[in-house]
């Protein structure tokens, strides 16, 4: 039997939010975990430098830094995390242990969290919107136990 695969809380398209604000669809953490527990994939919005092929972009005058590619991080309970870059559709199998911690770096927008992930002896960073940071930890953590 195939999964049932929906966004998380605080993966929101702009139809989402419309939803929210007339109070017809109200998501929380909460439910998220408990529909996880219930067999259901949570898609969360996460952007990686790090993860998949790391392309790098040129800057000044010789200088290049790593493109931060746009992605989804798949969550399913009893099951290693995969990442999915949304524009090559290249997919990464995210093996643990886990440590999550935040980064002594911000995320550009407000909304969302920048933190530095540590799986499998690998270092990544990762930048989720803040309202999934509660749910992303627990899973991680919870895999990891």
């Amino acid at each position: 039997m195939a999964s049932r695969t929906r966004r998380s809380a605080g993966t929101r398209t702009f139809l989402d939010v419309l939803l929210h604000m007339v109070r017809i669809r109200r998501l929380s953490t909460e439910r998220d975990l408990a529909d996880l527990k219930a067999g259901t994939t949570l898609e969360v919005a996460c952007s990686s430098s790090t993860l998949g092929t790391v392309r790098m972009l040129k800057i000044g005058k010789g200088g290049e830094i790593a493109h931060t590619a746009g992605g989804r991080l798949y969550l399913a309970d009893g099951v290693p995390p995969r990442w999915r870059n949304v524009r090559t559709g290249e997919t990464v199998t995210v093996e643990g242990p886990f440590t999550v911690t935040p980064s002594e770096h911000k995320a550009v927008l407000r909304q969302f969290v920048r933190l530095d992930l540590t799986a499998g002896g690998e270092q990544h960073v990762i930048i989720i919107p803040k309202a999934d940071l509660a749910l992303v930890t627990q899973v991680l953590e919870g895999v990891a136990a």
